[in-house]
């Protein structure tokens, strides 16, 4: 009767320190690229801690161009999303997306960044949810690893000047995204 009461105890405690190390672990820094939430508002990066774009470039999933440069996003306020086709919450977010684009499309430009799929695959992901904008053709995910994604989806919001504004790991609701992106064009109209 001792020893499964102690096993219970142990489990529970063991349970407790992972979920410790976990929060630790995952919890932002404080030069973190991670995006603030609170309700409808959405807070960007601080100017001082944001990092530029690595100059990087990859092969067009749909040419022409040929290949697509992430610097020459600079001028204009970015979207970039890094997904694959068999990633089943890039599919579920792939509809809103397609809405936002058309929607900011004025006023932000979007890119995405297709990893580990067949061109194939990603063309015709791309057909199905209407997603309009160019995508780059990264089957070993070498551009995405530069720019620090981490699972699938990994979204960025980059300022005109080329600086990363935001990251958001993981599939978002289309309120947070709309406010990412209205974020950062305001930015951009405010001429920050």
């Amino acid at each position: 009767m001792r020893k499964p009461r102690l096993l219970v105890v142990a489990l529970a405690v063991s349970l407790a320190l992972v979920a410790i190390f976990l929060v630790l672990l995952l919890r932002p820094s404080g030069n973190s690229e991670t995006a603030q939430v609170h309700g409808r508002h959405f807070t960007l990066v601080p100017l001082s801690r944001r990092r530029a774009l690595p100059d990087l470039a990859a092969p067009a999933l749909n040419p022409p161009p040929g290949m697509l440069r992430l610097n020459s996003l600079r001028g204009r306020p970015s979207f970039i999303d890094v997904w694959a086709s068999w990633c089943v919450p890039c599919r579920e977010e792939a509809p809103v997306l397609a809405r936002l684009w058309r929607r900011y499309r004025r006023r932000v430009q979007f890119l995405g960044i297709d990893v580990e799929d067949s061109r194939g695959d990603a063309r015709a992901f791309l057909r199905r949810y209407g997603l309009g904008y160019p995508s780059v053709f990264d089957r070993q995910a070498l551009l995405a690893d530069r720019l620090g994604f981490f699972g699938l989806p990994t979204a960025y919001l980059v300022d005109e000047r080329g600086r990363i504004a935001a990251r958001l790991i993981g599939k978002q609701r289309a309120t947070t995204l709309a406010s990412g992106l209205a974020a950062v064009a305001g930015e951009a109209k405010e001429g920050r």
